[in-house]
């Protein structure tokens, strides 16, 4: 997953595009993408200027880069546990004879609430999970409500799924802790210091420019070579990239997303849900 790919991949990922001659002529010659070349110059200048030490990540660094992988590998399971639970208690519901429609229709109303975008919040950074967990613990707190319907739904170990929610709650805390440490560390390793603005501005940047780019590409009626051409080695290296964390569960489905190491400062947030009144 793009998410997952680290700045010196970034760098060299968009490299062909811009300094290779024959590489800048395919791309320019695919009339979906050539458009979006000026864009793909500044984006690589600006990761190109917030890159790491050529001295690779230091021992802290990389202490927790490991850490974060497995607090956001938790993070995740415990989003589909709730998830799920609400799921499978829906369906419970509407298996009893006669069925519990009214509960039926609460989970209707709870789950959209806790994941207005369903469980594409797993895919995304750190730093948006933490972001989005934080929402979730105000709307408790703001719709007790939710809480007791999550605390009559059984949860492994003699719990509920309140206590589930809770721990996933916690753990984007534990996420935005350590991408604080993380932001802190960066700042203080670069041989020319840049602020962590600048840094998630540069990561923003080049995301959403390869995002455009893939997704055009979707739509071509270039040459089948050409494009993979263009593609194939992005597509490779965010495989590769998603191995190193693990790969996402079937059923889940793929998303571009914006990279995460070293991640900085990402500004993403998970919109809110809207009101609604939960059924009796």
């Amino acid at each position: 997953m793009l998410k997952h790919l680290m700045i010196e991949e970034m760098v060299a990922l968009l490299a062909p595009w811009v300094e290779s001659a024959q590489r800048k002529r395919l791309f320019l010659s695919i009339p979906e993408i050539a458009g979006l070349h000026p864009k793909v110059i500044s984006a690589h200048k600006a990761v190109l200027a917030v890159r790491p030490s050529k001295a690779g990540p230091s021992a802290r660094m990389s202490a927790l880069n490991e850490e974060v992988a497995r607090v956001d590998e938790r993070h995740d399971h415990l989003a589909r546990a709730v998830c799920w639970g609400i799921d499978a208690h829906r369906e419970h519901c509407l298996g009893e004879d006669p069925p519990e429609r009214g509960r039926a229709a609460t989970c209707d109303q709870v789950q959209p609430r806790l994941f207005p975008n369903g469980l594409t919040i797993i895919k995304a950074s750190p730093t948006a999970e933490a972001g989005n967990t934080a929402r979730v613990a105000r709307l408790l707190d703001e719709e007790p409500s939710i809480g007791e319907f999550l605390k009559g739904i059984p949860a492994a170990g003699k719990t509920t799924l309140l206590h589930t929610t809770q721990r996933w709650i916690k753990t984007g805390k534990e996420l935005e802790a350590i991408e604080h440490q993380r932001d802190e560390l960066a700042a203080k390793e670069k041989t020319a210091p840049v602020t962590r603005a600048t840094i998630a501005a540069a990561r923003s940047q080049w995301f959403r420019v390869v995002s455009a780019v893939l997704s055009n590409l979707e739509l071509s009626d270039a040459p089948a070579e050409a494009i993979e051409t263009i593609r194939g080695p992005v597509l490779k290296a965010s495989e590769r990239a998603g191995k190193r964390y693990g790969g996402a569960t079937a059923g889940e489905g793929s998303s571009v997303e914006e990279p995460r190491e070293p991640a900085v400062g990402e500004d993403e947030e998970e919109a809110s849900a809207g009101d609604g009144d939960l059924v009796a």
